[in-house]
């Protein structure tokens, strides 16, 4: 006779004032064979048994299952369901008599053994359970409840350190078991580990009633508090309580993604479109997955029908933007429709007036500076503004910091701000108001958002103008899209003359680059060309694979074509992912780059990509129509140059204003026939290659991109023309609003 499945077993209740004594039963003794017209009468009573235990009927199941056993005491499992169902009543030591004799039929039966022990530990003999507890497990180890049980039993005899072992195994096995959180936590209170304790407790009030929303909402407060690994545990647990439910498979799969997983947590994404298509959420989670593989139409794709499903939400528009810039064929105008779109749903309400705030109009004193940034650490924000704003500290502007995203832990760049700052807060926990508020408190005269559409950003802040100028810096790449901000600071490389029609904001052009360069600390020597070892051209390209298109592996393929034995290497995050790979592969072979010409690495450390620029690349190869930044000036402090096709966007001239400021105009191509010259060109050159990559540190350090000092003189004349500007026209408005009321 099969054994009744495993949910029959007791659920055991986790108070331990429930352990009770009451008298054991009498065990029976062995049974002759049983007859087969009360075999069959037993058969029938048993499957009547498990028919009503399986809807939930117990007080019937009972009968049935005690008749079974009468009528065939010889038979396995059969005292076993009685034992069960005795539990269900709490006679529980008519239970161990059951289990007993299940024993006596089945020796060493798993479990009734840890029945037995169970029905002890709950009826105050925890000490006589345990070995019960332990024979069983020993010999049937995957019972989550029975090691539940166990836990309880070693808890109630004072022996927390065992407890927690035996707890571990039962969350290993049932992970949505409250009560096994419950009291592992209380365990790990006894052992003094609150910290874990919290963790534990908090879970356990999440899954009391399996309620998937408690659990999301819990797995999000701890996700906002820096607590990625909990919350990493809350959202699995709730996408498995309810495999049916969009929202927990959303969840889900937009955690994994974020942590640039991208294959598995598109597969949870994916299902949530299936339950429910017509929720707009988790298209833009699959449409980020999609980018994180480089699956730019299948992205832009993904945004635009959530965009469909919710035209009305600004949070929706937003997320289109940024994947925009990566879509070959984009141009300016459409950029500018997208972001102004966008605005038009984002503002709740008109904004602040700009001359509406009582900050002295004094064009003599400097203007007191505010940042607002998730990326105060070592980011590629900090690396092109952190060494401009420690040269305007030094100048004497006084500079606060406003930190907006606690889950970036700070380091030895977030200290240098500090530093140069004369205060800084993390305001991650502050309402739009509040920070507003705070920021009008202390004065602010000029406020710079190094977000834009980025992750950790206050746009909504900027939106109701939180200060008199507000600048957008290195953080977007492009216009915002809001008339409050007053400038966008670049430089006639990155944004000529001509293009300013295709931004909202003015443009504040400097006049080398608009980003001063912060080199790696620990950065390798240069070594010597790879290419005349090796004796064939390696290229290298070590952007995110949303920046590669088939347009760019139709371009690499030119190239490789004509050089025998060249290859491309791509290193990025993520690219460890074999569905990442082959997504990234696809695009490159949809352009006619075979997948032999091109070697993928994962890691987006920066020793890993310095070590690689110095050991293995010979030529970077920009992608386009989104061009490298920081990954350009990586490469040329490592003695690679980088061949970029000039885009027309802000997105598509990072390296072209980078690399003409360190004096390799030359390296900038004005279409692709020419960027596909020019790679061939200088391949086909490497004694020349060579000698350009032994200078090219101390020649990236001597030009304008690595001169703070020449910098921060260039970026405090703009300011001082901003404030002065701000100062001239206040007073007139004052001096207006004066007459009027005369």
């Amino acid at each position: 006779m099969a054994e009744v499945p495993g949910f029959f077993q007791p659920r055991v209740r986790a108070q331990l004032a429930d352990f009770r004594p009451v008298t054991p039963a009498a065990v029976g003794g062995s049974r002759p064979p049983t007859p087969p017209a009360l075999l069959a009468r037993a058969q029938k009573q048993y499957a009547r048994g498990v028919d009503h235990a399986r809807a939930d009927r117990w007080r019937e199941a009972l009968r049935f299952f005690e008749e079974a056993a009468r009528c065939a005491p010889d038979q396995p499992n059969y005292h076993y369901v009685h034992g069960v169902a005795l539990c269900r009543h709490d006679r529980f030591d008519e239970a161990i008599g059951a289990f007993r004799l299940e024993l006596e039929v089945t020796p060493d039966h798993a479990p009734s053994l840890t029945e037995i022990g169970t029905c002890l530990a709950r009826t105050g003999r925890a000490g006589q359970g345990i070995s019960f507890l332990r024979r069983g497990l020993a010999r049937m180890p995957n019972l989550p409840l029975a090691q539940f049980s166990l836990g309880l039993a070693l808890l109630t005899e004072r022996r927390p350190k065992e407890a927690i072992g035996a707890f571990d195994k039962a969350l290993a096995l049932d992970g949505a078991y409250a009560d096994g959180y419950r009291m592992r936590g209380l365990a790990l209170t006894m052992e003094g580990e609150h910290d874990r304790a919290v963790d534990d407790l908090q879970a356990a009030a999440a899954l009391d009633s399996r309620n998937h929303r408690a659990l999301l909402d819990l797995g999000l407060s701890l996700g906002a508090n820096a607590r990625e690994q909990q919350a990493a545990r809350l959202f699995e647990m709730a996408a498995k309580v309810a495999p049916d439910i969009a929202l927990p498979q959303y969840v889900y799969g937009n955690f994994l993604i974020n942590h640039r997983l991208f294959e598995v947590g598109l597969r949870y994404v994916d299902r949530a479109i299936e339950l429910d298509p017509l929720q707009p959420e988790p298209y833009v989670g699959r449409g980020f997955g999609l980018l994180g593989q480089g699956r730019i139409d299948e992205a832009v794709a993904a945004y635009r029908r959530a965009g469909e499903l919710k035209p009305e939400s600004a949070q929706i528009a937003g997320t289109l933007l940024f994947a925009l810039q990566h879509y070959p064929g984009v141009t300016k105008q459409d950029l500018l429709d997208a972001h102004k779109r966008w605005a038009a749903l984002y503002r709740p309400a008109a904004p602040r007036d700009k001359f509406g705030f009582s900050n002295d109009p004094d064009p003599t004193r400097k203007p007191r500076l505010g940042i607002v940034s998730a990326d105060m650490h070592r980011h590629a924000a900090a690396f092109l503004t952190l060494r401009a704003f420690e040269q305007l500290g030094a100048l004497g502007y006084e500079i606060y910091c406003y930190k907006t995203d606690r889950k970036r832990e700070d380091d030895d760049f977030s200290e240098r701000f500090k530093a140069a700052g004369k205060f800084w807060r993390d305001v991650s926990d502050l309402e739009d108001a509040a920070l507003a508020a705070l920021i009008e408190e202390h004065r602010i005269d000029i406020l710079f958002d190094l977000a834009g559409h980025t992750a950790g950003n206050r746009l909504s802040v900027f939106a109701q103008r939180a200060a008199p100028i507000q600048l957008s810096w290195a953080g977007y790449v492009g216009t915002i899209g809001l008339d409050t901000y007053d400038g966008v600071i670049a430089d006639p490389v990155e944004i000529p003359p001509q293009d300013d029609e295709f931004y909202v904001e003015p443009v504040v052009r400097l006049p080398d680059c608009y980003v001063c360069y912060h080199p790696p600390t620990k950065a390798p020597d240069v070594g010597p060309l790879p290419a005349l070892a090796k004796g064939s051209i390696t290229f290298g390209c070590f952007n995110r694979p949303a920046k590669i298109n088939a347009e760019v592996g139709r371009a690499w393929a030119r190239i490789v074509e004509q050089l025998p034995g060249a290859r491309i290497l791509m290193v990025y995050g993520g690219l460890n992912e074999s569905a990442t790979q082959k997504a990234l592969y696809d695009v490159l072979e949809k352009g006619g780059l075979s997948r032999e010409h091109v070697e993928l690495v994962g890691g987006a450390e920066q020793p890993i990509l310095l070590d690689a620029y110095a050991n293995r690349v010979d030529l970077a190869l920009d992608p386009f129509p989104y061009s490298g930044g920081v990954t350009t000036l990586e490469a040329m402090w490592m003695g690679v140059p980088t061949i970029t096709f000039v885009g027309d966007t802000f997105a598509g001239r990072h390296s072209a204003t980078h690399l003409t400021a360190a004096g390799l105009s030359d390296f900038c191509a004005q279409s692709i026939d020419d960027y596909v010259a020019l790679a061939v060109d200088w391949a086909r050159r490497p004694e020349d290659l060579a000698a350009l990559r032994a200078g090219l540190r101390d020649k990236v350090a001597a030009s304008p991109l690595n001169d703070h000092v020449r910098f921060g003189q260039n970026l405090s004349s703009a300011l001082s023309e901003l404030w002065t500007g701000w100062c001239d026209r206040g007073r007139a408005h004052e001096a207006g609003g004066a007459e009027a009321a005369a």
